[in-house]
């Protein structure tokens, strides 16, 4: 059993199918949710889906606290329409209930290191907490994004060929944080889950039919069915498949079999980031990927 907190955003939408997947998961021990910024519709949606998935005990925490609400950055909507188009806007009226100040939950959560933080979204809750409290100790911090360039993916996507460096959304959202993260001692583990090996995995039909097949013969967690017709949903308006970036990273944090890791030092240069291969760093990055391992946790 795996103990995690998930920190999520709301503009791209895997990240909260990454929490219908994780909020019921047979082998996940969700011990909160951290959500960046934490805007009011942000936490509602949150625990719209907790509720869903049965697990109204989670805490969620908003990195601004629910004070910042009343504020005209607070007041700003910040779900993204697919999230209303799928789930309709009864959302907007479910009842939020407490919301902690994320990086004081974290820390209290992390009265036990024994866990994994999960980031989807730029490590603002994760970062503040480490500053707020520097004697915290965490286990594992597994974070969606960085970039392994052509010296060690042995298969780069074409779009990457021939880079060592590139922006990446999420420690580009936070860069200050990411480096003091990387460089704290207080960390047993750092793995990064890398743009060029997420962007080359995409919700398809024929991705769909082997995920089905695997829990064809097992009752579907809800959660795993949300996040499924979420998946289909986003495949229909589209016309193309969405791809996964947060749910690579949540099943590489559950089995890190999903992905190849090399040890790395993760370094940013000129407003982009890279990895280089250094031993005794306790970082590594994604540099190949298992579809059928994928599958495989993801249907659990």
């Amino acid at each position: 059993m795996r103990r995690m907190i998930f920190e999520m955003e709301t503009s791209d939408p895997d990240d909260f199918m990454t929490l219908l997947w994780l909020a019921d998961h047979p082998g996940v021990e969700l011990l909160g949710v951290l959500v960046t910024p934490g805007s009011q519709d942000q936490c509602q949606l949150v625990r719209w889906g907790l509720d869903r998935c049965g697990r109204p005990d989670v805490p969620i925490g908003a990195l601004h606290g629910p004070s910042w609400w009343a504020t005209s950055d607070g007041k700003k909507a910040r779900v993204s329409g697919f999230h209303h188009a799928c789930y309709g806007e009864g959302i907007l009226q479910h009842p939020v209930g407490e919301v902690a100040i994320g990086p004081a939950l974290l820390a209290e959560l992390l009265r036990d290191p024994d866990a994994t933080v999960l980031v989807g979204a730029a490590p603002k809750n994760i970062g503040k907490a480490f500053k707020d409290v520097p004697e915290l100790r965490l286990a594992r911090w597994v974070q969606q994004g960085g970039f392994a360039g052509d010296d060690l993916v042995a298969e780069p996507l074409e779009k990457f060929r021939g880079r060592l460096t590139c922006p990446s959304f999420n420690p580009g959202g936070a860069p200050r944080e990411t480096l003091a993260l990387l460089a704290s001692p207080q960390i047993d583990q750092r793995v990064f889950v890398s743009k060029n090996v997420c962007h080359g995995v995409v919700w398809t039909p024929s991705m769909q039919d082997a995920l089905n097949r695997r829990i064809a013969s097992n009752p579907s967690r809800v959660g795993l069915r949300m996040m499924i017709d979420a998946l289909d949903r986003y495949l229909d308006d589209k016309g193309v498949g969405k791809a996964m970036h947060d749910l690579v990273a949540a099943a590489c944090a559950l089995d890190e079999r999903v992905c190849d890791l090399a040890e790395v030092e993760i370094y940013r240069a000129k407003g982009e980031w890279g990895a280089r291969a250094v031993q005794g760093t306790r970082t590594r990055i994604s540099i190949g990927f298992h579809e059928e391992r994928f599958l495989d946790v993801l249907g659990r």
